[in-house]
């Protein structure tokens, strides 16, 4: 599968989120208009509480509004059979970070921060390993890196710095291909055997 299909599932995965984010806010609304005292129906104001919890016709908790650890606010969502669906947190550092799970528990997609406070989408495998990863180096740039089902890398979208970086790996993830920029802007290509051995492509007679 290529990167362009891969960013393609990427953007679906997310749309996909946008909507479960979106319920998530509708059946925080559903509790605010909930009688606190017991009556099914009620008109409110303010509504306060260190904890909340939204049971399904069947008595199992479906919803969880409360904290984590460093006391910034905490939304879960919960399927039917006890697993997590969608996650809206915190990190430690104060950025909002989003995750949802797959039916087995697993992580599917996390936005989230690096410690540079930019943004960063993570796609995971079913297995848990992860399969595309959208971030940025130590200076800001734009990173993107593909990975198999096995956890091992394929494809790698970077920079140096004198612009930018492109490396693939075969399937045991030995780097065997790049694609970069010299120090005086041309452009090289390099191919090489599993055991680092290869050559280089330069512009020139």
């Amino acid at each position: 599968m290529t990167v362009e299909q891969r960013l393609d599932q990427l953007e679906k995965r997310n749309k996909r989120l946008t909507v479960a984010l979106t319920m998530t806010v509708v059946a925080m609304a559903a509790v605010v208009t909930m009688a606190a005292t017991g009556e099914k129906r009620g008109d409110f104001d303010i509504v306060t509480a260190r904890h909340i919890w939204v049971k399904n016709d069947a008595g199992k908790i479906v919803i969880s509004l409360g904290a984590n650890d460093g006391g910034a606010g905490l939304v879960r969502t919960i399927s039917a059979k006890g697993k997590d669906l969608v996650e809206l947190n915190a990190t430690v550092e104060d950025e909002g970070m989003v995750t949802t799970y797959q039916p087995n528990g697993k992580e599917l997609v996390k936005l989230t921060a690096t410690e540079g406070s930019n943004g960063t989408v993570t796609t995971y495998h079913r297995n848990g390993k992860s399969l595309v990863a959208l971030n940025s180096s130590v200076d800001g740039e734009g990173m993107v890196k593909t990975y198999q089902p096995n956890g091992k890398s394929l494809v790698a979208l970077g920079s140096s710095d004198n612009g930018g970086l492109v490396y693939v790996y075969n399937k045991t993830g030995e780097s065997i291909a790049q694609m970069y920029a010299d120090e005086y802007g041309n452009g090289v290509v390099y191919a090489g055997n599993r055991k680092g051995m290869g050559r280089e492509l330069k512009p020139g007679p």
